[in-house]
């Protein structure tokens, strides 16, 4: 019961996670099952990293699969082990950045948690990284730390140009929002200027138009009051 409300909770969006655990805790303590309501409150809530590493293991399995196998093999010396590690781990990083990007978080300090949890954990823990239930970053071992579990320096350095890029397209359609938002309120302020003058000539007309009938009226009642 509780391993299949972990991985239930540990899949949420992780603002709605501390909410979802107390309310299951408490569904379970009113149905009498108390040592597992005992379990569910005592889950802890998975800081940002161990967050998006359990998001990868559920929506990008095919890599995480493929990272743990390419672990395996490096262990064991198998040739091409190591370039599928780093192709695997890149995918996956990059997929991360994506994830954070889209929750409208801070990507660059967190990635190299997440990076760091991926290369430990696929070589320490598969199954618990292959479950999705951290929720601390795993932290590096000796394996983790050796050349073949880290991104060369050209591949990353095409990352983050590939990253700057994206900025760059999403500074620039920012940009463009904001100039057609800027264009469209001129052009109504155009047209209530426009609005404005032509109340304005009517207005003015009227008021003339209504000296003249003074003027009238005073003529008249000069000569009235002459004869």
């Amino acid at each position: 019961m509780a391993d299949a409300e972990a991985e239930r909770l540990y899949g949420l969006p992780l603002d709605e996670f501390t909410a979802a655990r107390d309310t299951r805790a408490r569904e379970l303590r009113q149905d009498g099952e108390r040592e597992s309501a005992a379990e569910v409150a005592a889950l802890r809530k998975p800081v940002l990293a161990a967050w998006v590493v359990n998001m990868l293991a559920r929506d990008e399995r095919g890599d995480i699969r493929e990272l743990v196998a390419a672990a395996k093999g490096i262990k064991a010396g198998k040739e091409g082990a190591d370039a599928a590690f780093r192709e695997a781990l890149e995918r996956l990083t990059d997929a991360g950045r994506r994830l954070l990007e889209a929750e409208g978080r801070s990507a660059d300090a967190t990635l190299q948690e997440v990076a760091g949890t991926l290369r430990a954990a696929a070589a320490s823990d598969p199954e618990l990284l292959a479950a999705g239930t951290l929720t601390q970053p795993v932290e590096s071992s000796g394996f983790g730390a050796m050349a073949g579990a880290s991104s060369s320096p050209a591949r990353s350095r095409a990352a983050k140009a590939q990253a700057a890029k994206r900025v760059d397209r999403r500074a620039v359609e920012r940009a463009r929002k904001a100039l057609a938002e800027a264009r469209d309120e001129a052009r109504a302020l155009e047209r209530t200027a426009t609005a404005a003058e032509r109340e304005a000539r009517k207005a003015r007309d009227l008021a003339e138009q209504a000296r003249e009938r003074v003027a009238e009226a005073e003529t008249r009642l000069g000569d009235a009051r002459a004869g």
